[in-house]
């Protein structure tokens, strides 16, 4: 019991303390060192204890457990005396037990920001949470007994919620990595709760909603356990991969372990015998070390097992049948942690003395570290019994910043001139990643398309390249010279004509460097020194989209792109609906009147007609959309021509489609033509509409347009079928769907052409995800046959997903 008339120094002295507290003292104390430190947080600790008392959480667990739970992953990770403060009293702060005022009087203001910048947080949270309650709420609702229209209401709001979620998740974490370049502790404090949460649910009496459960774990495999790795905090990353793991894929988690156990337990003796030989080959020469064997952690293995099984789906029975665990050979990987840098490329030199190495996998992370502070010597060997082996060399030093993350260390010793090459490149990193989604916001991108796009830039396998300075960027796989110059400088970016390859040869003289050139479209291997080459005339153009990997460098072409050419874009624009009106037996764009201009700005929610042309230059919109609403219209405003004089007929078209001589109500001859809005081909089911001076208009029987008729337009239609038919040339519209790629547009060109088929429109935009594409083409062909033999040869192109004909109906994203 905490005795209130004392002061809280005086506390301090007075109070026993715990095991779990006495636990997180020994443990602070032991990396901590100025006095001051200590003493505030045994401060902090009796205030923790006074301000939650005896008070338990709706699990009947005392909130200090928790707190000291949090308090000790922070210490584990090293962090310093504020991180350790806020971890004990954020809960307190949060749930009103303890003013933040008396924070910042008794432990400082900087613990207090800390403890600030969570509580947004828990507010983003708990909108989250709001957003799920309503969504059960909604779903109990719409099934109870008595509710008109259950399943509609069920239905409709569950899009929403959901989408409510999504919203706030993309939220919660793009002010995180705001917060991030201001205070790491911020984001440690949020992985140490996102950790002990993570554990508490995934114990076997864990009773809570499971719908909850695994959205949580969804995000933290993405955007949690991704951004621990990036900050270098391996244990944290590992923990929270398995953990996730464990609540998502509950199936294959039991058996990855299972196999880990079995080949841990197979490679005891073994592992015994490689430890007991590197001890003593370390005492021979000298080198005071620490020798170990560790299993790779469940995810990474269960990862590395599905990529060498190839593509099975999934499917767990498939990858039990594809899986080689012989294949892997780091499942048991060796460290040795030595005293100093010298030491560590001394054991290097003896452990290939004792044993061969495997060409290609020696990796001198210390010359080079990663940039999240990463620094070891890697190497594969052919060790005893001729089994590869890796071995990781460090020093004591390096194997902490391995463990815990070097951003838990230069934020508050590591700054300045003094500062690492390591550290300064992650504070460069996090202050570039604050710049870049102020950048993304500037340009109008949504919290969600943001957290997409740190997935895909930031949490993807990295690759590491190098300036002709020798400093490294990270990259994710993939990436060409254009996104390597953005991320030096956009100026750089803008003026990129090329970049130059640099490797060293070996020769009779000594080494030399040898360059070449390589295109905007090269994709950069890790370990490659590149040189920018720039030129004055050089800027950004819309193929440069179609070679820049990160949505960084995409963003910054389409900032340049917005603001040098606009004019531009809006003369292609006129010229693509111009050729696309004419190829629908339509004038031009003369016939779009300012009617028609305030229709289209209408349903394409554009505030100019200009705006509307220049988005269709610059492939932001389809030219075939635009025109198929202005068909739409003049189609819908027929019925009302029927008052226009007789005689007054629509001049033809130079480029009207030849008609066909179909059969209208067994009768042949009649002036006919096939609808431009769906394209019939013999063998579709058709109908005809009598258009006044135009004949028989031809169109599918479910075509959208003869769907939309009502009334009396209804007795216009008239049997037709394809007895008799003539015509030699269709235009067959097919819609492509595939994982975008370089040179993916050239070989569907490549297969068309080589049918010898001519192609009336061509277009392209992006799919229902950032790595799908929809490819859309009119081709026009004479011979009906060779549509299934094009639709079979464009399936086997490389990433094509499915091929088929354009019936305008809404492409459905592949599982």
């Amino acid at each position: 019991m905490v005795m209130v008339n004392m002061s809280l120094d005086q506390q301090v002295v007075a109070r026993d303390h715990s095991e779990e507290e006495r636990r997180l003292l020994a443990l602070v104390r032991q990396y901590v060192a100025p006095p001051d430190d200590i003493t505030k947080i045994e401060q902090a600790l009796t205030l923790a204890v006074h301000s939650y008392q005896d008070l338990v959480d709706e699990r009947g667990i005392l909130l200090i457990e928790h707190a000291l739970e949090v308090a000790l992953i922070l210490a584990q990770m090293h962090i310093d005396a504020i991180g350790v403060m806020a971890g004990l009293l954020f809960e307190a702060v949060d749930a009103d037990l303890l003013p933040l005022e008396q924070v910042e009087e008794i432990v400082g203001s900087a613990t207090a920001h800390v403890i600030y910048s969570m509580e947004r947080f828990n507010i983003l949270e708990r909108r989250k949470q709001s957003a799920l309650s309503a969504q059960k709420s909604s779903e109990e609702d719409a099934s109870s007994p008595g509710v008109a229209s259950s399943t509609e209401n069920k239905e409709s709001k569950k899009p929403r919620v959901r989408e409510a979620m999504r919203r706030q998740q993309a939220e919660t974490v793009r002010k995180m990595f705001v917060a991030m370049a201001e205070d790491p502790r911020v984001v440690a404090l949020k992985l140490a709760y996102r950790l002990h949460t993570m554990r508490y649910m995934c114990k076997p009496d864990y009773q809570g909603d499971q719908q909850e459960l695994l959205n949580l774990a969804q995000e933290t495999r993405e955007i949690y356990a991704p951004l621990a790795g990036r900050l270098g905090m391996s244990r944290i990353e590992s923990e929270l991969e398995d953990l996730a793991f464990k609540i998502l894929e509950p199936e294959k988690y039991e058996w990855v372990r299972g196999i880990v156990e079995a080949e841990s337990k197979q490679w005891r003796s073994y592992v015994d015998r490689i430890c007991d030989v590197l001890r003593k080959e370390m005492k021979a020469i000298g080198v005071k070390a620490e020798v170990s064997g560790r299993v790779k952690h469940l995810w990474s293995f269960y990862k590395k097992l599905e990529r060498n099984a190839g593509d099975v789906g999934g499917d767990l029975e498939a990858l039990k049948a594809a899986a080689d665990v012989s294949q892997i050979h780091d499942l048991i990987a060796f460290r040795i942690l030595v005293d100093s840098t010298t030491d560590c490329y001394v054991a290097l030199g003896h452990v290939h003395s004792l044993w061969k190495p495997k060409e290609g996998r020696i990796k001198d992370f210390i010359a080079n570290p990663k940039p999240n502070g990463y620094r070891a010597l890697h190497t594969t060997v052919f060790c005893l019994d001729d089994q590869l082996v890796e071995i990781q060399i460090r020093t004591h030093e390096m194997h902490e910043m391995a463990e815990y993350g070097v951003a838990m260390h230069w934020h508050y010793k590591d700054v300045g001139d003094t500062a690492s090459s390591s550290a300064k490149e992650l504070l460069t990193w996090i202050h570039q990643l604050a710049e870049w989604q102020q950048e993304l916001r500037a340009s109008g991108n949504t919290d969600s398309e943001f957290v997409q796009a740190v997935k895909d830039d930031f949490f993807e396998e990295q690759i590491f390249v190098f300036t002709p300075k020798g400093e490294v960027k990270d990259l994710p796989v993939g990436s060409t010279p254009l996104d390597f110059a953005y991320r030096i400088h956009t100026k750089i970016g803008d003026k990129c004509a090329g970049a130059r390859i640099i490797t060293h040869v070996e020769g009779a003289d000594g080494d030399r460097l040898v360059s070449r050139m390589v295109p905007l479209n090269y994709e950069l291997q890790s370990g490659e020194i590149v040189d920018i080459v720039t030129n004055r005339s050089a800027h950004p153009t819309r193929d440069w989209l179609n070679f820049a990997r990160t949505a960084a460098a995409r963003n910054k072409i389409r900032r340049y792109l917005k603001t040098h050419e606009r004019d531009i874009n809006i003369q292609i624009g006129r010229e693509r609906i111009e050729h696309t009106l004419k190829t629908m037996n339509l004038r031009g764009v003369d016939l779009i009147n300012e009617e028609i201009e305030n229709m289209l700005c209408s349903e394409l929610k554009m505030q100019s007609f200009d705006d509307i042309l220049a988005a269709v230059g610059a492939d932001d919109l389809r030219a075939h959309t635009v025109c198929a609403k202005v068909q739409e219209h003049l189609q819908a405003r027929e019925p009302k021509e029927s008052k226009e004089p007789e005689g007054k007929v629509t001049p033809p078209s130079s480029t009207r489609q030849a008609p066909a001589n179909l059969q209208v109500a067994g009768v042949e001859g009649l002036l006919t033509r096939l609808a431009n809005c769906c394209y019939p081909l013999p063998g579709d089911e058709i109908v005809g509409f009598i258009s006044r001076g135009k004949g028989v208009i031809v169109h599918r029987a479910d075509c959208q347009n003869i769907a939309r008729l009502k009334g009396g337009e209804k007795d216009r239609l008239i049997a037709v079928n394809w007895t008799g038919m003539s015509q030699t040339r269709y235009h067959a519209p097919i819609i492509i769907l595939a994982r975008d790629r370089p040179d993916l547009i050239r070989d569907i060109a490549t297969v068309i052409s080589e049918y010898g088929i001519n192609l009336n429109a061509f277009h392209t935009r992006q799919g229902l995800s950032r790595e799908q594409i929809i490819v859309s083409a009119t081709l026009e062909i004479n011979n009906l046959e060779i549509l299934p033999r094009i639709f079979q040869r464009l399936e086997k192109i490389k990433d094509v997903l499915s091929v088929e004909r354009d019936t305008g109906k809404k492409i459905k994203k592949e599982e």
